[in-house]
């Protein structure tokens, strides 16, 4: 088992990271037992795993499981009223516990429905996407999308802990695998030269990837993200920095309406259009742009963007809840393992990229 620690003082909490973790979670959570507990699950991931998951929890006292719709779009306010008729009827305290089993989604709108229930409650998340293990689960962003805009409502709610189990990949659909590489390979471009090195030398695809590989993939970008967020809990500055890709990325899911991208999969495209971004404006040289790019497209193809209006585009990127006085920051590689942040990225400058990204569809096949 790996641990990462994420130090915030009174909201301290582990990352345990290791292959069948879900099977111990009486021993994880054993200063949480006794509390009502209610498992928050999607329907497909509480199929596979959730009777196993369920058998655990209960060891440690009361629990009730609440079900939600799978699918980006569901990140909604009716899914939060859902959880909050839940949490009535299991008659949820204030010494109640959450728990959220599944991806990115779960997490986010359980953890949202945890921090606004009774002003607060303890919530616990256990990830089962690769996607949501190097991401979402760590930071206590919490949160769910307005029709226009992604996570536009939302709070900051650390969890408890966070378990790993990695042994959930191995019912993990190709497509969702490689929306969480993405995400790897971001945190690699902000900090981690082996671990951009580790996932370009991976299976294309990152299908067939060596088990301790991918345990120490998916540890190395937490403590990437705890390090980040131990410096900047609230987003307030250096945090920002995690935006890499998100900018362009974010906009292109809410012009599709949450249905055509994987969120990895728009960070992918988001990822070459920063990288493009900088490389024009001389912060990144010509072969660091093309490393970038080809380690995207090593992880595997992508919906295409060519159909999408720029117009369209630039006016959900507007939307972008980190603005500020009408600017929207945009995180620029300058090397693998550097960023900097900027707030003059023009209108035209985003076109272009987008050009640039619609002509590596070809490249995609």
């Amino acid at each position: 088992m790996l641990e990462i620690p994420v130090e915030l003082g009174r909201h301290r909490y582990t990352v345990s990271v290791g292959h069948g973790l879900s099977r111990l979670l009486p021993d994880l959570l054993a200063p949480l037992r006794g509390r009502t507990t209610v498992l928050v699950a999607g329907r497909r991931v509480f199929a596979l795993h959730g009777r196993a998951v369920e058998r655990s929890l209960r060891a440690l006292g009361p629990l009730h499981v609440a079900l939600v719709p799978d699918g980006e779009r569901f990140k909604s306010r009716s899914t939060l009223a859902r959880l909050h008729d839940a949490f009535l009827e299991a008659r949820l305290g204030r010494d109640g516990l959450v728990v959220a089993l599944g991806g990115g989604v779960v997490g986010d709108v359980a953890g949202f429905a945890a921090a606004t229930w009774m002003r607060g409650v303890e919530w616990v998340g256990i990830p089962t996407t690769l996607l949501s293990m190097v991401d979402s689960s760590i930071g206590g962003k919490v949160g769910i999308n307005h029709a226009k805009a992604k996570n536009m409502i939302g709070a900051f709610h650390q969890p408890r802990a966070v378990v790993i189990d990695p042994a959930f990949l191995g019912t993990l659909p190709a497509r969702q695998l490689r929306s969480g590489a993405y995400e790897i390979l971001k945190c690699a471009i902000l900090g981690d030269r082996a671990l951009f090195a580790a996932i370009r030398d991976a299976p294309a695809g990152v299908r067939g990837w060596d088990r301790v590989a991918v345990e120490n993939a998916i540890a190395s970008s937490c403590r990437i993200k705890a390090e980040v967020v131990e410096k900047d809990e609230r987003e307030g500055g250096l945090r920002r920095v995690l935006n890499l890709g998100h900018t362009i990325g974010h906009a292109l899911e809410a012009e599709t309406r949450y249905r055509r991208f994987t969120h990895g999969e728009a960070v992918g495209w988001g990822t070459i259009g920063a990288a493009w971004i900088a490389c024009r404006r001389g912060l990144l040289p010509g072969d660091a742009f093309d490393a970038i790019a080809s380690a995207v497209d090593h992880i595997g193809p992508r919906p295409g963007v060519s159909d999408l209006t720029a117009t369209r585009v630039l006016e959900a990127l507007a939307r972008d809840k980190k603005a500020r006085a009408g600017r929207v920051p945009f995180v620029l590689p300058t090397a693998v393992g550097r960023v900097v942040i900027r707030d003059d990225v023009t209108r035209a400058e985003v076109t272009r990229a987008l050009r640039v990204m619609a002509g590596r569809e070809a490249l995609l096949g």
